[in-house]
């Protein structure tokens, strides 16, 4: 295996979400028998891409140019959106809607072929992912490493208009063609539908953010947990085999003890027998004086 971790990441985040952790957990135990410990932590910290990411990180990887060149039309969205230019930014936004619709179904396709089909409410979610990459710049610097984690979506109404700036007026269309006056209270209503869409959703991120966080933190707990226990079986396998070299040497010991055991009481009864032969020689010699 891979025992650098930008190489471990690239090969994790091509993988579909669900074999996203089988692997990363095969890649922590293999830094942990090479005794890697830092790599195998680095490598533990790395997060499971949602599906809509992961279709994301498939664009990255496999459609980079288009997805650059989608990318590209943020420039002109913000400065359409800073003077004003209603007629410009219609353009640029029908672009926009139909680059994003095109690289999504692109997405879809990818990831038929990745043997990993994405539902309709998964390529919506990727179309969102996009759009938040075309308003916030470090969003696209996230979305084009290929390593992105997070369903993102862009809630806000893009730049704010530079300071002075006069509004751009769209050609003035025939009379004929003038749209008939809205209804301002359907309007209303429909303004405060919106809002509270918005609010709704909102708060839903918002929840969503603090879960996100949760989670992390209980990961990184859980990672913490898996390091000290790894730690404690080494520790055991220590003391296990530290525990059976004594027990040898107690049996070697007792052996050792029983043989010295067994050899004295043979060389007792030797010197018995010649103490009790000397009593007899001695009791013949004195006889004869």
């Amino acid at each position: 295996m891979p025992d650098d971790l930008d190489t471990i990441a690239d090969a994790l985040y091509a993988l579909p979400p669900e074999d996203f952790v089988p692997a990363r957990d095969d890649h922590v135990a293999a830094a942990r028998e090479r005794g890697d410990r830092d790599l195998a932590k680095a490598v533990g910290r790395l997060r499971r891409p949602t599906r809509p990411a992961w279709l994301a990180n498939l664009l990255a990887r496999h459609r980079g140019e288009q997805l650059d060149g989608l990318i590209s039309l943020a420039a002109g969205l913000a400065q359409a959106q800073r003077t004003l230019d209603g007629s410009q930014l219609r353009a640029l936004s029908s672009q926009r809607n139909r680059a994003v619709a095109a690289m999504a179904r692109e997405a879809g396709r990818l990831a038929q072929e990745a043997g990993s089909p994405a539902s309709d409410a998964q390529l919506r979610e990727l179309q969102g992912i996009l759009e938040a990459a075309l308003a916030q710049p470090d969003v696209a610097r996230e979305v084009r490493a290929g390593r992105l984690t997070r369903t993102l979506s862009y809630t806000g109404f893009g730049p704010e208009s530079a300071p002075g700036a006069v509004p751009v007026p769209a050609p003035r269309p025939p009379a004929e063609q003038f749209p008939p006056v809205p209804d301002e209270a359907a309007e209303r209503q429909r303004a405060a539908e919106r809002a509270e869409r918005r609010r709704a959703l909102e708060d839903a991120e918002s929840e969503a953010a603090v879960a996100r966080e949760q989670q992390e933190a209980d990961e990184a707990t859980r990672d913490d947990a898996r390091d000290r226990h790894a730690a404690a079986r080494e520790h055991v396998a220590r003391l296990t085999a530290e525990l059976e070299a004594a027990r040898d040497a107690e049996r070697s010991a007792g052996e050792a003890e029983r043989s010295a055991a067994a050899a004295l009481r043979e060389s007792t009864r030797a010197a018995n027998a010649a103490a009790a032969e000397v009593a007899r020689a001695r009791a013949r010699a004195d006889e004869l004086l």
